[in-house]
């Protein structure tokens, strides 16, 4: 089981992020009651038809929270409310937090983000290829083009075992091929970037956010890492989906807690987005300069992804976008960077991604005073029936097919079984209910194969939204 999570933490970035839509909009038209009124039914809605037990949304507009507010239930079985104040996991949203703190340390002087990360390591240096003048920085680290690889352990907490020191993460770090060439999501990148930020501050990893981060932003947590007894009260449960019932989760840990094992609520990571939304503005405060903000927030080695964060060109506009997930917990944030709107969504579900995304996508849309919105579809589980198709039919749809510029999806086809592989992602069982229709198992998506005189011309990927993709090769 934890092999497969560890997979859906790695493609929760590329997935969802690679699609915005098209808006016909006027900030005049904005209605924070009618957002307000048609979020709630949309989210009322998504609740009763899928069993989510919660989901908590902040809006943000220019240098506020317009509105938070938390649907459901933190703990299902007792019917406790989620409220403002409930407490998620922010799964690999925190990596953008992870990233700023870098950035604050360089612009200290303290470090410089093409600096070798093994200058900073102190005697936990990693074998990388520093030899033949290709060291990893700090640059290929935030932007996942570390060219390493490692191994992530989830461990459920009443196993009573200790997750792995980010010391001996780092002992097992290997290198698998030049730093900068190809992304590859790398949650123990970011195990390596709290190791530095510790070595360099000369302070935990958890006191350093606290101090430069979070209380700057009014985040008054005292334990995004390591949750008080206080922040436990207001923790909710983790659950998972079945058959459009919440069905409790195992409480986990994972090794590389600054990849994204954080706790907080909803309108605190907000106030985090805002000051990325402000040239590093937080009221009178300033965490970061507009240098390093813009430096953040602009997409490296030619990829769709920044520096913690994806970024998705669509015209004249740029989005910022991220997904997390950890066992039992969901989280979502997307904002359009030139009209400063944004939306942070958390859920104490796992694996409904594809749910906050269209939620957030509406919310988005009705911050910037759309003028065509239409309701969301129904994300009432569907159940497919797993069929046997002959080895003919599977190998039409081997090859590879682009998605956007950056983002391909390869099939193979590898005993009898058929594979989807995302860039920098691993590989995928496809399993077929219709001849031409495949599902995943392992997160709620499918892939349609479409032809034309009897050849494989293009694919349909259905998941937070529908993308399509050209056969290539």
């Amino acid at each position: 089981m934890n092999k497969i999570v560890l997979s859906l933490l790695v493609s929760f970035y590329l997935i969802s992020g690679i699609s915005t839509g098209q808006t016909h909009h006027s900030e005049d038209a904005f209605s924070l009651e009618q957002t307000k009124k048609t979020l709630t039914k949309e989210i009322t809605k998504i609740l009763k038809e899928t069993g989510t037990p919660s989901i908590s949304l902040s809006l943000i507009k220019g240098h506020t929270v317009v509105w938070s507010q938390a649907f459901g239930y933190a703990n299902v079985k007792k019917q406790v409310p989620a409220t403002r104040a409930t407490i998620y996991s922010t799964g690999s949203n925190f990596k953008f937090v992870t990233a700023t703190a870098i950035m604050q340390l360089a612009e200290a002087g303290k470090l410089n983000i093409d600096d070798p990360i093994n200058k900073h390591l102190g005697e936990s240096t990693i074998n990388d290829r520093s030899d033949d003048g290709t060291p990893v920085t700090f640059r290929h680290l935030l932007s996942h083009h570390s060219g390493l690889n490692g191994p992530i352990e989830i461990i459920p907490i009443w196993n009573r075992k200790l997750p792995k020191s980010l010391e001996n993460i780092a002992s097992e770090i290997t290198t698998e091929e030049p730093p900068g060439k190809n992304f590859k999501y790398c949650n123990h990148c970011y195990a390596l970037a709290g190791l530095a930020i510790e070595n360099v501050s000369g302070m935990s990893y958890q006191d350093y956010l606290i101090k430069y981060i979070l209380k700057p932003l009014q985040i008054t947590s005292e334990g995004p890492v390591i949750p008080t007894p206080s922040m436990v009260e207001e923790l909710a449960l983790p659950y998972t989906l079945k058959n459009n019932q919440s069905v409790p989760e195992h409480q986990s840990r994972f090794d590389v807690y600054p990849a994204g094992d954080i706790y907080l609520t909803s309108p605190e990571m907000a106030n985090f987005y805002i000051a990325q939304l402000n040239q590093g503005s937080f009221g009178d405060t300033t965490i970061l300069t507009s240098k390093s903000i813009t430096e953040m927030q602009t997409a490296q080695f030619g990829s769709t992804y920044g520096l913690g964060v994806g970024v998705i060109k669509d015209g004249n506009k740029k989005y910022l976008q991220h997904t997390g997930g950890v066992p039992g917990f969901s989280t979502f944030f997307k904002s359009e960077t030139n009209s400063k709107t944004g939306v942070y969504i958390a859920s104490n579900a796992g694996n409904v991604q594809r749910i906050l995304g269209a939620v957030g996508n509406l919310a988005l849309k009705l911050l910037n005073g759309d003028t065509i919105i239409e309701a969301l579809p129904s994300f009432k589980k569907q159940e497919f029936e797993e069929i046997k198709v002959t080895e003919t039919i599977l190998s039409r749809y081997v090859g590879k097919y682009q998605l956007t510029p950056q983002f391909f999806i390869t099939i193979t086809n590898e005993g009898h079984q058929l594979y989807g592989q995302a860039t920098g992602q691993p590989k995928f069982e496809l399993f077929a209910y219709e001849e031409q229709k495949f599902f995943l198992k392992v997160v709620d998506a499918q892939i349609e194969f479409h032809m034309e005189n009897g050849a494989t011309t293009s694919l349909t990927l259905f998941q937070n939204g529908i993308i399509k993709g050209k056969k290539i090769e």
